[in-house]
This record gives structure tokens, C-alpha cells and sequence, in this order.
């Protein structure tokens, strides 16, 4: 077993641990024996805390690609895609965890000095809870809300990541309930854009015209 593995065992166990600590200080669901933080509200916290973690002490990114090649790992194994859309929703509410925090502490040294030294815990435990007695989270692989990346974990434009942008890909996948939470966003965003291009034309236009002149 390499390093990589030894590292990741590591961290999941390190996370199984916190999740059964906070389990007991904010008593959500759990199961019992091996499989105890599976499909149920405990599952939830576990992907939700370890993404908000991960994201802070290292990068979105490297977060977003440990999920990623997890629920890779499972769908190898068989893990059925109501499972996989689950763990992603929530491995998405994490990030978007962190984000929150980066801005509140809005230190970069002192965001990693207290990610490692295990400071943030409990703040990122406070805030996965919020979220879901909230009903954000999704705590059973039958929920009827799906991941399609981006849209599909935002509720409202106050988890809108500043200067989001939506391409024409991500617009064009959007369920019409998501269109029309986002439209005003989406149209201001277009407005934007159109009021952007125009202007560069404009630019472009008097340049040529005074280097022609």
C-alpha cells in the first residue's frame, strides 16, 4: 500500500471518528455495527464535514477530486446511483461550507494554521448541522433531488459563489424549476455580458477609427 493510501485510510478514519463525536453531541441519525454511517443522516455529515475539511486545508479542487474518485471507487464496486447522487450532493454542500468560512476568518495563514490544528472542527461540525435540519442535505439515497453539478445543491442566490458564472452547457441542463430560481441571475448575468460586449465593440470601433484616421 502506498503513501497516497496510507494517507487516505488515515483521514477516513480520522473522519469516522469525528462523525461518531458529533453524533453524539448533536444526536442525528446513526446506524449500528459496520455499516453504521450509511444511507442515513450520519452518512450525510460524513461526506458533508470531510469536503468542508478537505477544501480548507488544502484547495476546492483537491476536495472536489478525493470525492470524486471516491464514488468512482463505488461505482466500481457496484454502489447504486441513487447512493452516488447522494454523497455527491452533500460532498457539494462541503465545499460550499468552506467557502462560507474562508470568507469569515478571511486570513489565509490563519485558515490553515487552524484547519490542521483541528480548530475549525467544530465550526465546520455547527455548520453541516445547520444545513441539514435545514433539509439541505440529503440523508437517504431516496430523495428525489439530483446533482447535476453546480445548480442542482443551490437554493437560493445567497449560495451563489461570487463572480459565478453560468455557461451556456450548464444553463442549457438546468430542470425548468432551476431555470426560474435562477433567471433573475441568469438574466443579469446575460445583461451583463451583452453590456460587456458591446462596449469592447464600442472600444474596438473608436480605435480603429482614430488609427485609420
Amino acid at each position: 500500500m502506498g503513501n497516497n493510501d496510507n494517507f487516505i485510510k488515515q483521514y477516513n478514519n480520522e473522519v469516522y471518528a469525528k462523525t461518531k463525536k458529533y453524533q453524539k453531541m448533536y444526536g442525528f441519525e446513526i446506524g449500528t455495527g459496520e455499516h453504521d454511517t450509511w444511507n442515513n443522516e450520519a452518512d450525510a455529515f460524513k461526506h458533508t464535514f470531510m469536503q468542508a475539511d478537505l477544501a480548507i486545508k488544502y484547495t476546492l479542487g483537491i476536495s472536489k477530486y478525493v470525492g470524486d474518485i471516491h464514488e468512482k471507487d463505488g461505482k466500481k464496486q457496484g454502489q447504486p446511483q441513487s447512493e452516488e447522487n447522494m454523497d455527491k450532493w452533500n460532498n457539494a454542500q462541503g465545499r460550499d461550507i468552506a467557502k462560507e468560512i474562508e470568507k469569515e476568518i478571511n486570513n489565509f495563514v490563519l485558515l490553515k494554521m487552524y484547519a490542521h490544528s483541528g480548530k475549525l472542527d467544530d465550526l465546520i461540525a455547527k455548520k453541516v448541522m445547520e444545513r441539514m435540519r435545514a433539509g439541505k442535505l440529503i440523508t437517504h439515497p431516496s430523495d428525489k433531488r439530483k446533482y447535476t453539478g453546480f445548480a442542482a445543491n443551490i437554493e437560493d442566490e445567497a449560495y451563489i459563489p461570487d463572480g459565478k458564472i453560468f455557461t451556456a452547457e450548464e444553463i442549457g441542463k438546468l430542470s425548468t424549476e432551476d431555470f426560474q430560481k435562477f433567471e433573475k441571475y441568469i438574466d443579469k448575468q446575460l445583461k451583463k455580458n451583452w453590456y460587456s460586449e458591446r462596449k469592447s465593440s464600442q472600444r474596438y470601433a473608436i480605435k480603429w477609427r482614430f488609427n485609420m484616421g
